[in-house]
């Protein structure tokens, strides 16, 4: 079995010792595990770091920074060219606590229905969820995988086999969003979601500070367009809860900047009307 790890560094010297060094700790019988990180043109060392301390990852060096999602899909075409059984995405700031890899590959093994599990996540303190993490669990961890309608793509483990049938992160959410589609796209499918309490790993979010725009960004624009591309819902019903959700986020955050971004929502209509088609007739 093959599992390859993707890792999209951008200047984080401060965890990718922990990052990487978690998946090379990491050890399951009969399981080839490989790094493949992408660099997206760190100023911090980050690519040099890399190839001296983990001379066995595939390194790409990008000369500009590509966002989140076209540098993983770098990884996701690469894994599915090479014949990989699993991919797991990392992001930098996050690692794996001993073991956890095995029991994500236990769970998949005997769930194959699941096109996303992943482990437990936990601030760097290792007790506290993480906070967005946190707020999924509305259900006591007693089952051996909880199903969820998402999970962020922290900690995510794939099996190559549902990649190739939903496809790779869409680009029309090139920072925030794209996990939240991919979930969506995979529920349309017939694949599910879920968490196997028996994993635990660490998304060392806390040590970030937002500013109140980049929140809106994220909260008002990417929620939005989230939600316009679900397919699983109707077009007109998704225009029709944005308008009425533009309002309520300028409330909220007693901010014009919702009603500043809402014009550019109408303009990606012609893209999410596409992604909405392709993820309907994707193969």
């Amino acid at each position: 079995m093959k599992v390859l790890f993707i890792i999209v560094s951008y200047n984080g010297m401060a965890w990718l010792e922990r990052c990487l060094g978690s998946v090379v700790a990491q050890v399951v019988p009969d399981t080839q595990v490989d790094l493949f990180v992408v660099d997206n043109d760190s100023t911090d060392g980050s690519a040099d770091f890399v190839e001296a301390r983990f001379p066995q990852a595939r390194l790409t060096r990008c000369a500009e920074n590509l966002g989140f999602t076209t540098a993983n899909n770098l990884g996701f075409d690469y894994a599915m060219r090479k014949g990989y059984d699993y991919v797991y995405l990392l992001n930098q700031d996050a690692w794996l606590e001993e073991g956890a890899l095995a029991a994500l590959l236990e769970a998949a093994a005997g769930h194959p229905e699941y096109a996303v599990l992943s482990p437990l996540q936990l601030q760097a303190d290792g007790v506290s969820f993480d906070p967005k993490f946190g707020k999924l669990m509305k259900r006591a961890c007693v089952s051996e995988i909880l199903p969820l309608r998402f999970v962020m793509a922290a900690h995510w483990l794939v099996p190559v086999k549902a990649l190739r049938e939903i496809g790779t992160f869409a680009e029309l959410f090139p920072i925030y969003g794209q996990d939240d589609n991919w979930c969506d796209r995979a529920r349309h499918h017939g694949w599910k979601i879920g968490v196997v309490p028996s994993a635990r790993a660490i998304h060392d979010r806390a040590t970030r500070a937002e500013s109140k725009e980049r929140i809106l960004e994220r909260n008002y624009r990417n929620a939005s367009l989230v939600r316009l591309a679900d397919i699983n819902r109707p077009l007109w019903l998704s225009w029709l809860y944005v308008c009425l959700f533009t309002p309520v986020q300028a409330i909220k955050y007693r901010s014009w900047t919702p009603f500043r971004l809402f014009p550019s929502l109408c303009r990606h209509n012609a893209g999410i009307k596409a992604l909405r088609h392709s993820t309907k007739n994707h193969l």
